[in-house]
């Protein structure tokens, strides 16, 4: 029900909003010309979106990685969104440049070029000279109005969205809207302060300066702000133009390896990663000076990051599940990667669902069954990925979106990779970087420390292990320990037995030079099938005839008079032959 304090603030709001009506009626304009009322394609709503804007771009390109909220062939379609838009005018761009750079922006660059390299809904870029260096540079320009304009359409989402909570909920599919909001209004922030985008180059470089011919560009503190980033202009071929590189005599496949290997390390070693790795996003420029190049040596170009944008964040935890994931891929070892993903995702909160883990490691099995019979390099990995999630969103587990952000980076490098060169393997790039990260990262000390002390864990666990046994069957006897099973299976102590058995359970203590096995498990076990509703009640008569002894029950095994009694009583009780 809502509260007549939420409505006199919404009312409140609408009343004092001067700017969002003339908005809200081009969003109504452009939603009745999609012809919405019929249905949306995904196609249909990529073109919307196109048409509403950068804040709608931007929102697009969140859901796309929101498969929990959207059917994945939506989500497929969003991936594709892009922001490029008619040039504003260059009068417009200069008048920026007087204010910020006090008047007169010719103290800093000597020219600037009229036309844009770019142009996209937040932002377009130019070639110009710096001044001072004669350096060439690239200087990339904050739309005008852009940060307003995206500003109000996040608040007429969140007056959306206090509507819908006024008529109940403001939940689709277990996620909270609010949530997604809140998202989007994080990560415009981010995109239209340029501040951003230049810490990132900058630590993006760091990252990348141990990689032998890939790079990013260097960004110009002293001439950016907020509004406009100045950094090194990159002179070379964009790999859209697959063509051209290959006339420049570049090797495709080496790059291409050496593109996928830079985003392995990336991902893994600096969890610091490029989040949108398209073809638009890598320029090859030549690694050799023009003397080398006409002396005859082989050019294998330099390939530069750029965009930064959009970056992607993993925690150490992250990086070592991710590696663990690809591990587990690789040895085809799909009870180990229901457990990671476990690990990492959770159970989504909707109700009259729940998660199911025998059916999650039963899908998984038969997806790695199915795709490690195909070869790696003819293997569709955005179909596997998607069928990853598929598999995740039917047995109710949600992932982050730090996941999901990496999945759908991996997804778009392989379209990368296979313009490239259709010879290139994600999978096989992967299953190498694997290898080459023990090669590179093994220490012979360092893991037999790490054996000793996981050694020393479990045997710590061990020792503690018969207190705990003492302390629940102490609240068994007690009548404080309350067991409840959930039971498919006819006859599901038979299997119990059978594991019993089969892992010659047994309950030990431990003493210096001494070890003491009580028979008493496995000697049950081989009678289970016969009785079993009164297994508790009938260890509480072995742990009673071994009290009435006069025994410490974990501290000696207890006389063959109290092992025979205990024996009898049972037998007797269930009307059993007793062999020795």
């Amino acid at each position: 029900m809502a509260r007549a304090k939420d409505v006199a603030k919404l009312l409140r709001g609408g009343v004092n909003d001067k700017t969002s009506p003339a908005r809200l009626a081009e969003i109504m304009k452009a939603l009745r010309h999609a012809e919405i009322a019929k249905g949306i394609t995904p196609e249909k709503l990529v073109s919307l979106l196109e048409e509403l804007g950068p804040t709608f771009i931007k929102l697009g390109q969140i859901l796309s990685a929101r498969s929990d909220m959207l059917p994945q062939e939506y989500c497929n379609a969003l991936q594709t969104l892009r922001s490029s838009t008619t040039p504003e005018p260059f009068s417009l761009v200069e008048r920026r440049l007087r204010d910020l750079y006090d008047g007169d922006w010719h103290d800093v660059f000597s020219d600037i070029a009229a036309e844009p390299l770019g142009s996209a809904s937040i932002a377009q870029v130019y070639k110009a000279t710096l001044a001072e260096s004669g350096e060439t540079v690239a200087i990339k320009i904050r739309r005008d109005h852009v940060r307003q304009d995206m500003v109000r359409d996040i608040a007429l989402m969140r007056r959306a969205s206090d509507l819908l909570n006024l008529t109940g909920s403001t939940m689709i599919q277990g996620v909270d809207i609010n949530v997604v909001i809140d998202e989007l209004d994080r990560t415009v922030r981010e995109e239209i302060d340029f501040n951003v985008e230049r810490e990132n180059l900058e630590r993006f470089g760091r990252g990348l300066a141990t990689e032998p011919g890939v790079t990013c560009p260097k960004a110009y503190d002293e001439y950016s702000d907020e509004t406009v980033l100045v950094m090194e202009f990159v002179d070379g071929l964009s790999l859209e133009h697959v063509d051209e590189l290959r006339e420049a005599g570049y090797n495709l496949r080496e790059i291409g390896d050496r593109i996928a290997n830079s985003f392995m390390r990336q991902m893994v070693e600096n969890g610091f990663y490029h989040a949108d790795p398209h073809s638009a996003n890598f320029i090859v420029r030549p690694a050799l000076s023009d003397e080398e190049r006409a002396a005859g040596k082989k050019d294998p170009g330099e390939v530069v990051w750029i965009d930064c944008g959009m970056m992607g964040e993993l925690s150490p935890y992250e990086r070592r599940l991710f590696f663990e994931m690809m591990k587990a891929m690789i040895a085809q070892d799909s009870h180990r990667l229901t457990n990671l993903f476990v690990e990492w995702g959770r159970v989504k909160d909707v109700p009259g669902k729940s998660f199911d883990y025998s059916a999650l490691l039963q899908d998984l099995s038969a997806l790695v069954n199915r795709y490690s019979s195909e070869d790696a390099h003819s293997m569709d990995v955005a179909q596997l990925l998607n069928d990853i999630m598929g598999i995740l969103d039917h047995a109710n587990v949600i992932m982050p979106q730090s996941f999901v952000m990496l999945v759908r980076g991996l997804a778009s490098l392989q379209g990368t990779l296979i313009s490239l060169s259709p010879e290139i393997s994600i999978l096989a790039v992967v299953e190498r970087y694997v290898k080459s990260y023990f090669v590179r990262n093994f220490d012979l000390i360092d893991e037999a420390e790490d054996r000793v002390f996981t050694s020393m864990a479990a045997a710590d666990k061990a020792l503690h292990l018969p207190e705990r046994i003492s302390n629940v069957l102490d609240m068994t006897e007690k009548g404080r320990l309350r067991i409840k099973f959930d039971v498919e299976a006819p006859r599901p102590m038979e299997k119990i037995g059978h594991i019993i058995d089969r892992l010659s359970l047994s309950m030990i203590t431990a003493r210096p030079g001494q070890l003491y096995v009580y028979p008493f498990l496995k000697w049950y076990s081989a009678v289970f099938c016969t009785f079993t509703d009164d297994f508790l009640k009938i260890f509480t008569v072995y742990l009673t005839h071994i009290r009435e002894s006069g025994s410490e029950f974990f501290d000696i095994r207890p006389d063959q008079r109290t092992w025979h009694c205990c024996c009898n009583v049972i037998c007797d009780q269930h009307k059993v032959t007793r062999s020795e």
